[in-house]
């Protein structure tokens, strides 16, 4: 791995990208997305990817074709943050913060893949090949990305260190310098994160010892984990494939257990190597373990397509469907380069790396957009079960349509219109709720209003105002009482006092609380969970039969000089 010669105006120019990235990213975060959260999808996503995009791949910043290559960056993050908005516009903004969230490791994944095609465009070597060249800039953007991480986890680490010594003198100013100045800490990131990449880019020795430390742990796992996919390949015949189908991660591991046996091979394998590293032995053993791969991607396959036909597409299962055809193109390549005799395996191998990473590449970026819209089709997925009956309404999934972006909100609206849906309260109730944004529907209501919506059970004497003043407090607690009279209010002297105590029964919601009134306020006494299947009806029937009581406790207190120590008994 060679050193990159970056001229001194090179490198200033790259440390002001650093110190612009810091600067972009503090005003777009302090004066822009707290006002229109728009920003965070645009402004971001594009800010850090081009000077990200900059800062690992010039050399020269006068190179025409450089430009060229940050405005199609610029383009297309700009067009796929368009698109992921307007996507999740409307959703809570929790889910938008998480879609965000996975949206930015998504593009880190699409910088590691597209970078060396770049690299490789601006910089291309004619004394070697287009692979070795591709090998060697993936791992100079690899490692790159370990440098940056570890130099900011350290430089913070000191300033931590630096800014506790002088508190303990009661000096603050280094403690809100370094962590409660917003300014300061976007700054020092972009300016520390353009140090580590001049250092990565410019210090091929550093680099290349990592690189080899961590070929020759690759080297060692190698073995194992074709040994492993030997294996349980060889248990599969005794055990059966319906053990498989019975796990919800079987799909799962066995992608994991094939990537991590294709990259290891990726690793191991560099390009100036004609052959393994390994004892002739080993060479079978690994070679077996690839020939065997694509029947752990059909077999991964076969029990996701086991769940689709159980559940239906969601996701996390088009992510996996994804990745399963990935891997098979990539396994059925290094078997295709194994078997074929003749010409070195490497040189198949190469070829289907790179074509691996641009299939890769390419359906990172249809997975944002319109094309592969993973929410679009769940959700088509999920409505046409519960419309051919093959759900019920109970079993549809207000939370996998409440994170599905725009076509999850429009189901959610149809289900609002659904007779059929709405019959069950509570249902429609949480329904309601996820469309208001999940906001508490007590809210809306203030305590007067509360109180002629709560039935208060024959024999019952309405309270105070007070009182719907507190109970209003634990809005939280008996959302179901926002319908009207779909909760009871019943009072009942339950300590013997002559004092009635005030029992509001909220079966929505399935539990009853108890409120009395201790140093001439109200206050919550307690609480109990109803028993399944009991009802309003049941209430009232009981208190019309004058079969509601209650029941002294078994298990007694126990009093010291007369004084009381309660005791919470678990067998009680």
């Amino acid at each position: 791995m060679d050193s990159v010669e970056l001229s001194p105006t090179t490198r200033w120019g790259m440390m002001f990208i650093g110190l612009l990235q810091g600067v972009v990213c503090y005003l777009l975060m302090t004066y822009l997305v707290p006002y229109n959260n728009c920003w965070l999808f645009y402004g971001m996503p594009v800010t850090i990817a081009l000077t990200s995009a900059l800062l690992l791949t010039v050399v020269s910043f006068k190179q025409r074709a450089l430009w060229y290559w940050m405005a199609l960056i610029f383009c297309v993050v700009l067009a796929m943050s368009v698109w992921l908005k307007w996507h999740v516009e409307g959703g809570n903004r929790w889910s938008e913060e998480d879609i965000f969230f996975v949206y930015g490791w998504r593009l880190l994944l699409m910088a590691m893949l597209a970078l060396p095609w770049i690299q490789y465009s601006l910089h291309a070597r004619t004394d070697q090949a287009r692979y070795p060249q591709f090998y060697s800039q993936l791992w100079l953007n690899v490692l790159t990305l370990l440098i940056v991480f570890v130099a900011n986890g350290l430089f913070w680490m000191v300033l931590l260190l630096w800014s506790e010594m002088f508190k303990l003198v009661g000096i603050t100013f280094f403690n809100t310098l370094f962590f409660e100045t917003d300014w300061f800490g976007y700054v020092t990131f972009g300016l520390i994160t353009a140090l580590a990449v001049v250092l990565a880019r410019t210090q091929s020795r550093l680099v290349t010892a990592v690189q080899k430390l961590l070929t020759l742990i690759a080297t060692g796992l190698l073995p194992l984990v074709a040994l492993l996919a030997l294996m349980f390949m060889l248990t599969l015949p005794f055990t059966g494939l319906e053990a498989i189908s019975q796990r919800v991660s079987a799909a799962g591991l066995m992608s994991t257990l094939t990537l991590l046996l294709l990259l290891l091979m990726v690793i191991v394998h560099e390009p100036q190597k004609h052959a393994l590293p390994y004892p002739g032995a080993l060479r079978y053993l690994i070679n077996t373990s690839l020939l065997v791969a694509p029947v752990y991607m059909l077999i991964a396959s076969w029990a996701l397509w086991v769940r689709v036909n159980q559940y239906g597409w969601t996701p996390d299962r088009l992510h996996g469907a994804l990745v399963i055809a990935v891997l098979l193109l990539w396994s059925l390549g290094y078997m295709a380069s194994i078997m074929r005799r003749g010409r070195n395996p490497l040189e198949i191998q190469g070829r289907v790396f790179l074509g691996i990473s641009l299939l890769a590449l390419g359906l990172l970026i249809l997975l944002t957009s319109p094309i592969i819209d993973v929410w679009r089709i769940s959700v088509n997925s999920h409505m046409a079960r519960y419309r051919s009956g093959q759900i019920t309404p109970d079993q549809v999934s207000l939370y996998m349509l409440s994170h599905s972006g725009r076509p999850g909100r429009a189901a959610l609206e149809v289900l609002q219109k659904d007779e059929a849906f709405n019959k069950d309260s509570k249902r429609k109730r949480d329904l309601n709720a996820i469309l208001r944004g999940n906001l508490d529907p007590m809210r809306e209501l203030t305590a007067t209003q509360l109180a002629p919506v709560v039935m208060i059970a024959p024999g019952s004497k309405k309270p105070d105002d007070a009182f719907w003043r507190f109970v209003k407090q634990q809005s939280y607690r008996i959302t179901s009482c926002v319908e009207q009279d779909a909760c009871v209010l019943v009072d009942q002297d339950l300590n013997a006092d002559g004092k009635p105590e005030q029992v509001l029964y909220a079966f929505g919601d399935g539990e009853n609380l108890i409120f009395g009134i201790k140093e001439n306020q109200w206050t919550l006494l307690g609480t109990t969970q109803l028993p399944e299947g009991f009802n309003k009806e049941k209430l009232l029937q009981a208190v019309a039969n004058r079969t509601l009581t209650s029941a002294p406790r078994i298990w007694r207190d126990i009093t010291v000089n007369g004084e009381r120590l309660e005791v919470n008994y678990y067998a009680e």
